[in-house]
């Protein structure tokens, strides 16, 4: 009876080992080059959202910044008679956690580098809407094929991030096509 007592004890301490392991494995994200941990990421195709803490700072079951809602990225050509197409999303949004505030939303393109940001202001949300970037950001339409695609135009990849003032930071990345030009 002895020899069974032991034996059950030493066997739920090694379970208890091997799921502690396991949970410390589960709370570690990879860590970027800028010392950032990627808490959360989800990938549909060549769009990525992430959201990303200080390595070691977050728990990944219950991050407190949102995965930025980047609505309907588009990319349109006013005038089929001119290389000139605008990109442009229907709407940006982002949220903190309680107690927690937005500091800033940062869109960028590839080919143009950084072409929106907002900044908060002890707010908890942001959310940017098409009207805000006017008739959007202005790019070359470019030749049948030369995205990649040979219905469309050229291929813009795009980034939008966003910090809150805990330090977690959110991202969207993305491949945006446009109409083709031509003449």
């Amino acid at each position: 009876m002895r020899k069974l007592s032991v034996s059950l004890l030493m066997a739920g301490l090694l379970l208890v080992g091997i799921f502690g392991l396991i949970q410390v494995a589960r709370g570690q994200g990879e860590v970027l080059p800028n010392g950032s941990e990627v808490v959360q990421r989800e990938v549909d195709g060549d769009n990525t959202r992430e959201l990303l803490a200080p390595a070691g700072a977050a728990s990944s079951e219950a991050p407190d910044i949102s995965f930025i809602d980047s609505q309907t990225p588009y990319c349109y050509q006013p005038d089929p008679a001119q290389d000139q197409c605008f990109i442009n999303w229907s709407s940006m949004y982002v949220d903190a956690g309680a107690s927690q505030y937005m500091i800033t939303m940062t869109a960028t393109i590839n080919a143009l580098g950084p072409v929106a940001h907002y900044q908060g202001f002890f707010q908890q949300t942001m959310y940017v809407t098409s009207q805000m970037h006017g008739q959007g950001f202005q790019v070359a339409c470019g030749p049948l094929g030369a995205g990649g695609n040979p219905q469309l135009g050229n291929a813009y990849a795009w980034t939008i991030r966003a910090r809150a003032s805990d330090g977690l930071k959110s991202a969207n990345y993305g491949t945006m096509y446009c109409p083709a030009f031509t003449p």
